[in-house]
């Protein structure tokens, strides 16, 4: 995930890869806030911060546009690059 946004971005790696990097903190805090919000309005209703912070996740994954992009290779057609030659 880490990898696939910051090769969205041509500039600024460090600030970008910082505010990314407060995801690892909210991952110590989001647990702590659960557990206030469920004791103080239900546990249902504080498992919806979960999903809050999932949906930050897979935005970024939705609108990343990676400047490299990677292909997929068959295994014969590795194996034949491997070797110079054509695929047996």
């Amino acid at each position: 995930m880490f990898s696939l946004a910051l090769n969205s971005v041509s500039r600024y790696h460090g600030a970008f890869s910082g505010i990314l990097c407060t995801g690892i903190l909210g991952g110590a805090v989001v647990p702590s806030l659960v557990g206030l919000l469920g004791d103080r309005f239900g546990l249902r209703f504080a498992l919806l911060t979960v999903f809050v912070t999932l949906g930050y996740i897979f935005s970024i994954a939705w609108w990343a546009r990676p400047l490299i992009r990677n292909q997929t290779v068959g295994i014969l057609e590795l194996l034949s690059v491997r070797r110079g030659g054509a695929a047996h």
